[in-house]
């Protein structure tokens, strides 16, 4: 590892919310720098004027701090190596580019789209590797003082080696790329912004960053990038490209395969914790004999290392996200349930106005489906018949059906166990007692005789224990959706 501080960046575009992707490279550079003592710096890479608002950078920043990532310096927490948004460093830039003009390093291009683009058609006809002539490099003064006359804007050109480019990955090893195919790239565009591989090379050395963690899509990237720190003299950051995201059918991971913005998870129901969790085993595992999956951030702090990630590409698994979110549900207490689902209640119209009575019975429901909530965005369908009624006409006849019992013994029971309900503390012990003792005396099997009194308060098969839900709905109800089923059976 490099004797430097250890300065490490997460440098998102501002073009939307904040992407899985993004949230993974983010996780593994904060959690590199937390575990070596290092800075975390958030910069914000705008320089695509077209696309960039202020509103989705503050939606990049939202869903990085909704899966609970701080960062020590950036745009909205300042630092001493500000600004952070590249739309703010442009001068920086020009006296870099400048320096490169000085020095025969870099040169003016007045090439136009077409005549660019009949150049790499020539190239395609001949079977060559595309790249850029160099027909620029030798232009005259009168040739030069014709293209300005014509209005054209040049572009910037850095000149490209003829031999091996190559790098060292923390990850991968030696990383090598043939330079003669490469051809002498644009470093700024005619309009006077820079492109990506030249801001993010000037950013990166002035900020003093120690290592450049990103994903694997940016190797490409690193080639020019490396010219760019040769020519500018300057020693290059340690880097490391992790994995690529693929979906479960090993496609690239896309908005066309499924949801892939925190906010999207964050709408789901996935709590910030397990999205956390889940994105750290996207290219990496802590090692060991026994594989631990549920681990805190702080857990993850002390246990990660770059040699640990892995080289293989990492499946976004759905399957096992809900899983972990599962268990990371069941680590919560009753009352954090309650407050994380009062939202999706509030949006499913189920509470108005938050009381604390109406917090407690929140809690005391969400007790119920603890164990088996799978995400917060489940709990006001499983929890509807406790705050909706329904009319006679909406009982679902169906869900009575039975090949053991006809319409009239079930009709017969249900009036029986109103009868006894009726008389009977209405509690979850005592009215567990007194059902079970009426099965026994009618001597029908238990799942004959409590699947009809679930159905007849529930409108559903499945719920959560049977008496204490009876108890949350309350004997009134209870009562009158008993009467109303009796009522729907017998029409």
């Amino acid at each position: 590892m490099t004797d430097k501080p250890i300065r490490v960046r997460i440098a998102p575009s501002p073009t939307g919310n904040c992407h899985v992707g993004t949230a993974r490279t983010a996780l593994y550079n904060y959690l590199f720098a937390r575990k070596n003592g290092g800075k975390f710096i958030l910069r914000i890479d705008d320089t695509d004027t077209k696309r960039n608002s202020i509103e989705s950078e503050e939606g990049v920043l939202e869903g990085l701090r909704w899966v609970g990532l701080d960062w020590d310096e950036g745009p909205d927490v300042g630092g001493s190596y500000g600004p952070y948004r590249q739309s703010e460093r442009l001068d920086l830039y020009h006296k870099y580019v400048q320096q490169l003009l000085d020095e025969g390093k870099a040169y003016e291009c007045y090439c136009t789209r077409e005549e660019l683009a009949a150049e790499r058609e020539a190239q395609n006809v001949r079977k060559e590797d595309p790249r850029y002539s160099g027909r620029c490099l030798h232009i005259t003064d009168e040739q030069k003082a014709a293209f300005i006359a014509e209005g054209r804007k040049p572009a910037i050109r850095l000149k490209a080696p003829d031999d091996t480019i190559s790098f060292h990955d923390v990850i991968r090893g030696t990383v090598e790329s043939d330079g003669a195919l490469m051809g002498d790239f644009v470093i700024q565009k005619s309009d006077g912004i820079p492109l990506y591989n030249f801001a993010t090379v000037i950013d990166d050395h002035v900020m003093e960053i120690s290592h450049v963690i990103r994903a694997a899509e940016h190797i490409s990237n690193t080639f020019p990038q490396v010219v760019i720190y040769r020519a500018l003299g300057w020693e290059l950051p340690e880097f490391a490209h992790l994995v690529l995201l693929l979906n479960p059918d090993k496609t690239k991971i896309s908005k066309r395969k499924g949801a892939v913005y925190l906010g999207e998870f964050a709408e789901m129901g996935y709590l910030p914790e397990a999205m956390l969790n889940f994105n750290a085993f996207l290219g990496w595992n802590p090692g060991g004999e026994e594989l631990q999956e549920i681990l805190t951030k702080e857990e993850l702090i002390e246990l990660f290392s770059l040699e640990r990630c892995t080289q293989s590409n990492a499946v976004f698994d759905p399957v096992k996200l809900d899983w972990m979110n599962g268990m990371w549900i069941r680590k919560l207490s009753a009352e954090d349930l309650a407050r994380r689902v009062l939202p999706f209640m509030q949006k499913a119209s189920m509470i108005d106005e938050v009381s604390e009575d109406q917090m407690d019975y929140l809690t005391k429901l969400v007790s119920l489906i603890h164990e088996r909530l799978p995400r917060l965005d489940a709990a006001p369908e499983s929890l509807a018949y406790f705050y909706c009624d329904w009319s006679v006409e909406e009982v679902d006849l169906e869900l009575f059906a039975s090949k053991k019992k006809s319409k009239e013994e079930i009709v017969g029971l249900l009036k029986q166990t109103l009868d006894l309900l009726q008389q009977t503390e209405f509690a979850a012990e005592p009215m567990e007692a007194a059902m079970n003792a009426l099965c026994d005396e009618l001597q029908w099997k238990k799942g004959d005789f409590f699947m009809p009194l679930r159905v007849a308060f529930t409108n559903r098969k499945v719920s959560p224990p049977l008496f204490h839900t009876m108890e949350l709905i309350g004997r009134a109800r209870v009562i009158g959706r008993m009467e109303m089923a009796i009522a729907a059976l017998e029409q």
